[in-house]
């Protein structure tokens, strides 16, 4: 009998165990619009001795019809933009173009006129919560270079 309440009682306290380890608190995430971050690389193109910028200096050695990008679209055909958007801040203009937000590294082309062309790879991260996982522009590598941390707002400087 002795042995028997002790069996009892320590399948009450294993079944408690076992029953309270399964009630995990839900988290419960509040509504959120499907919103789609366009998220964009600014670059400058700079002379590599005296640093002018090569489109938007006094008098620049290249027009804006000198410059065009080209990538893969979502059909894995190439597709280019002639010339890239400028912006144009208080501090200097430079170009932007819209990166899309892929699961693997996306691959950009910049070409002027006869000089070698520049290679531009956009380098995603994951954030994960238990609400959402979301992909950001964590960083660029432009030619060979190593890949540096891309903040927004930063502007990519390429040396021709």
């Amino acid at each position: 009998m002795k042995n028997l309440c002790r069996y009892v009682v320590g399948l009450f306290v294993l079944l408690t165990v076992v029953s309270c380890s399964k009630n995990k608190a839900k988290v419960i995430c509040p509504p959120v619009p499907l919103i789609l971050p366009v998220q964009a690389i600014k670059f400058q193109l700079v002379d590599k001795t005296s640093g002018k910028d090569l489109f938007f200096s006094q008098n620049p050695p290249y027009a804006l019809t000198d410059i065009k990008i080209v990538f893969r679209n979502s059909s894995a055909q190439l597709d280019s933009i002639s010339p890239p958007l400028k912006e144009d801040l208080p501090t200097g203009s430079h170009f932007v173009y819209a990166v899309s937000n892929p699961m693997r590294p996306d691959t950009c082309y910049i070409k002027i006129k006869s000089l070698k062309t520049d290679t531009l790879i956009s380098i995603f991260a994951t954030t994960t919560t238990p609400c959402s996982t979301t992909s950001y522009l964590d960083k660029v590598q432009v030619n060979k270079n190593a890949p540096v941390a891309y903040v927004t707002g930063n502007v990519i400087v390429i040396k021709k």
